[in-house]
């Protein structure tokens, strides 16, 4: 299973995903509890409301869901919003503040850095890879 899909167009565009995807690897789904199961905080559809709405635009999608990791978080777990309501890198609760694991299933550091390696870094790197590929280009490709 690839953590993330890539449309590559020709346009200097590209557009992330980070919190489209709704896959869940078994080991961690069993940690989740009733509330986690629901996968309330999910960006439903985003990418197909997106779809055409840029001629020839590049995306990166994350297949898996923010539950497992958010993509778009710092890796060292910094907060995009302080002082505001918000989730780290591996989320303990959904947005409303309910718990999302199991009691005593929460994730651990052995957990945020195997998610780190199994889900943020490929994702980053697709993403990488493709505004790399757009060096040279009069229009160099800008991700969004």
């Amino acid at each position: 299973m690839s953590v993330f899909e890539v449309k590559q167009g020709t346009s200097p565009i590209i557009l992330g995903f980070p919190h489209t995807g709704t896959d869940v690897p078994p080991a961690i789904w069993e940690r989740l509890n009733d509330t986690g199961r629901l996968l309330t905080d999910t960006d439903w559809h985003i990418h197909h409301l997106y779809d055409g709405l840029l001629p020839d635009v590049t995306t990166v999608r994350a297949t898996f869901h923010r539950y497992a990791l958010d993509a778009n978080r710092d890796p060292e777990g910094v907060s995009l919003y302080p002082g505001q309501n918000t989730t780290g890198l591996i989320p303990e609760t959904d947005f409303d503040g309910v718990a999302i694991w199991k009691d005593g299933e929460e994730p651990n550091e052995a957990d945020i850095a195997a998610r780190l390696a199994d889900f943020h870094a490929p994702y980053h790197a697709a993403l990488l890879a493709e505004i790399e590929a757009g060096e040279g280009d009069p229009w160099h490709r800008r991700a969004l």
